[in-house]
Protein backbone atom coordinates (compact mmCIF):
# COMPACT_ATOMS: atom_id res chain seq x y z
CA UNK A 1 0.00 0.00 0.00
CA UNK A 2 1.11 3.19 -0.56
CA UNK A 3 -0.11 5.86 2.02
CA UNK A 4 0.60 8.87 4.40
CA UNK A 5 -0.59 9.60 8.28
CA UNK A 6 -0.04 9.40 11.48
CA UNK A 7 2.23 6.15 13.01
CA UNK A 8 -1.05 4.30 14.18
CA UNK A 9 -3.08 4.48 11.15
CA UNK A 10 0.35 3.45 9.14
CA UNK A 11 0.91 0.55 11.72
CA UNK A 12 -2.71 -0.64 11.13
CA UNK A 13 -2.47 -0.66 7.49
CA UNK A 14 0.64 -2.62 7.47
CA UNK A 15 -0.70 -5.29 9.80
CA UNK A 16 -3.85 -5.77 7.56
CA UNK A 17 -2.28 -5.86 4.34
CA UNK A 18 0.37 -8.60 5.53
CA UNK A 19 -3.30 -10.10 6.90
CA UNK A 20 -5.13 -10.24 3.75
CA UNK A 21 -2.76 -11.04 1.08
CA UNK A 22 -4.08 -13.89 -0.56
CA UNK A 23 -6.93 -14.03 0.84
CA UNK A 24 -10.27 -14.55 -1.17
CA UNK A 25 -12.57 -11.14 -1.35
CA UNK A 26 -14.66 -13.05 1.39
CA UNK A 27 -11.96 -13.94 3.52
CA UNK A 28 -10.71 -10.82 3.67
CA UNK A 29 -14.42 -8.93 4.50
CA UNK A 30 -14.39 -10.72 7.38
CA UNK A 31 -11.68 -8.72 9.23
CA UNK A 32 -13.75 -6.76 11.79
CA UNK A 33 -12.82 -3.81 13.93
CA UNK A 34 -12.11 -6.34 16.86
CA UNK A 35 -9.96 -8.32 14.75
CA UNK A 36 -7.85 -5.48 14.07
CA UNK A 37 -7.39 -4.25 17.48
CA UNK A 38 -6.52 -7.63 18.52
CA UNK A 39 -4.09 -7.02 15.70
CA UNK A 40 -2.29 -4.08 16.54
CA UNK A 41 -1.72 -5.39 20.49
CA UNK A 42 -1.92 -1.74 22.34
CA UNK A 43 -4.67 0.08 23.80
CA UNK A 44 -6.11 3.19 21.80
CA UNK A 45 -7.28 5.96 23.20
CA UNK A 46 -10.83 7.24 20.99
CA UNK A 47 -8.87 9.44 19.10
CA UNK A 48 -5.90 6.64 18.37
CA UNK A 49 -8.92 4.03 17.28
CA UNK A 50 -10.25 6.16 14.81
CA UNK A 51 -6.85 6.63 13.21
CA UNK A 52 -6.26 2.91 13.52
CA UNK A 53 -9.70 2.01 11.88
CA UNK A 54 -9.21 3.70 8.42
CA UNK A 55 -7.35 1.13 7.13
CA UNK A 56 -10.36 -0.99 7.59
CA UNK A 57 -12.81 1.33 5.83
CA UNK A 58 -10.65 1.85 3.09
CA UNK A 59 -10.45 -2.02 2.72
CA UNK A 60 -13.71 -2.97 2.88
CA UNK A 61 -14.91 0.19 0.36
CA UNK A 62 -12.27 -0.86 -2.01
CA UNK A 63 -13.63 -4.92 -1.52
CA UNK A 64 -16.95 -3.29 -1.75
CA UNK A 65 -16.66 -1.86 -4.82
CA UNK A 66 -18.22 -3.09 -8.04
Amino acid sequence: FKGEGCAISQAAMSILSDEIIGLSVEDARKYSKDTLIELLGIDLSPTRLKCALLSLQAVHRALNKN
